[in-house]
């Protein structure tokens, strides 16, 4: 093809504010900006849609160029937020309100058809939502229990249309959910001066949510809830530690992303190629630091 050009830059600007209340209150507000280059999409070598550089026209090969161009994403919004301790420090409690707009976010997507993955620009997504957390650590030696919650409004909020025609404007983004959020405990008990037992968990909530940003409604999944654990033995100080770990007892499958089964005739069913997380998995762990 030659040699494709393309060069970016930017500069993104934040400033933050802080208050503090108290010794155990803070609050803050922030206005941000941020940044992700552009660059050329090299995931659709070879393709069909290369053709275009055996053309004797320097404009089509030009155009050929171009499309495997994407352009750079930015963002810009804020947040305000809390951060405190409650009864002695043994209550913490934070809490963050967010705001932000992605301009030309930068999505990939897989074309079936054409049997090849397509980085482009998504128009507008704009972002909102609330996370919240709770720390408490009761009067039991070792004991801390932990929870988090998160809303999330995330949201196309212009015009981005797919390679299938279809106008995601005002359909939620991919894998955001609404509600999110997780219970954790965690209990070290000194078994003497050089040993010490750990024992952990940790429950993860995810509300339902698209897999893909090909369509109005296909893929999305349901709402889901695992769990994961861990019993440990070790020093007190971290030089070592034996632990016995599970993710995902509950042994939950999950689609993480979604697209068109590679080589299906356009109109013709409606197969699927997903992507999902591992099973539950036990495993044990050695760990040693010096």
């Amino acid at each position: 093809s030659g040699p494709i050009d393309f060069n970016d830059s930017n500069i993104s600007p934040e400033i933050t504010l802080k208050y503090q209340a108290s010794d155990d209150v803070n609050v803050f507000a922030s206005f941000k900006t941020g940044f992700k280059s552009g660059g050329v999409d090299n995931s659709a070598l070879p393709s069909a849609s290369l053709l275009g550089f055996d053309d004797p026209d320097p404009a089509i090969r030009q155009a050929t160029a171009d499309a495997l161009i994407y352009q750079s994403e930015t963002a810009i919004g804020g947040e305000i937020g809390l951060k405190s301790q409650f009864s002695d420090r043994t209550v913490t409690f934070n809490a963050t309100a967010y705001y932000y707009v992605f301009d030309d976010l930068q999505v990939q997507n897989f074309d079936a058809a054409a049997i090849q993955f397509n980085t482009l620009n998504a128009g507008e997504v704009t972002t909102k939502g609330i996370d919240l957390t709770l720390g408490w650590r009761p009067n039991v030696e070792g004991l801390s229990i932990t929870g988090n919650l998160s809303y999330l409004d995330a949201a196309f909020s212009d015009t981005f249309e797919t390679a299938t025609g279809v106008d995601l404007d005002g359909r939620d983004a991919a894998r955001a959910p609404n509600l999110s959020g997780n219970l954790a405990v965690d209990w070290g008990v000194p078994l003497s001066n050089s040993l010490e037992l750990n024992l952990a968990g940790n429950a993860i909530y995810s509300g339902s949510y698209f897999t893909n940003e090909d369509t109005l409604n296909d893929l999305k999944q349901d709402s889901y809830v695992t769990f994961d654990a861990q019993v440990s033995i070790g020093d007190p100080d971290g030089k070592w530690k034996l632990a016995l770990i599970g993710t995902n007892l509950a042994d939950e499958i999950w689609v993480n992303t979604s697209g068109g089964r590679p080589f299906l005739e356009p109109g013709v069913g409606d197969d699927l190629v997903v992507t999902q997380n591992r099973g539950r998995q036990v495993y044990v762990e050695a760990s040693f630091k010096f």
